[in-house]
């Protein structure tokens, strides 16, 4: 009996099917008369498929050289303190210092590029309190640091 499959490269995310990009296999008539006819596929040459593959390997290899990144930074931030000097008075400071602020602060010092969203504070308040505060920051889901926020008042 014939192989009646053949590979297609999905043009659209297709619900139980695949994700737009994916190249899969799907019986001939499958593919000729829905997935091809509605756009939502294209036939897979050879060519295509040794180009998708190439493209994983290297979106593999950027994964793990992120992976390696993250961990370099956790080694650089993790248990460091940083000193804010805030206008304030005994135990409060005027305004508040939030996840932006420490962003810049950790580039200004250390020379890491955060996002605000990696920046977690506790309870998701913004530091009013002049003191030590325990946060953390998340890079990944696989690493996390804990860091030491210390707000002075001038």
């Amino acid at each position: 009996m014939a192989n009646n499959t053949v590979s297609v490269q999905l043009l659209e995310r297709i619900a139980n099917v695949g994700k737009e990009g994916e190249i899969i296999e799907v019986s001939h008539a499958y593919a000729r008369n829905f997935l091809i006819a509605k756009n939502l596929a294209r036939l897979a040459t050879p060519e295509l498929i040794k180009r998708e593959a190439e493209k994983k390997k290297k979106a593999q290899d950027n994964k793990s050289h992120l992976v390696e990144a993250r961990h370099e930074i956790a080694e650089k931030l993790h248990n460091t303190t940083l000193t804010f000097e805030l206008a304030g008075s005994k135990d409060k400071i005027f305004g508040w210092l939030g996840e932006h602020e420490i962003a810049q602060e950790i580039k200004k010092k250390y020379g890491v590029e955060l996002e605000k969203k990696h920046v977690l504070l506790p309870e998701g308040h913004k530091l009013k309190q002049v003191g030590v505060t325990d946060i953390k920051i998340n890079l990944g889901s696989d690493v996390n640091i804990k860091m030491h926020i210390e707000i002075k008042s001038k």
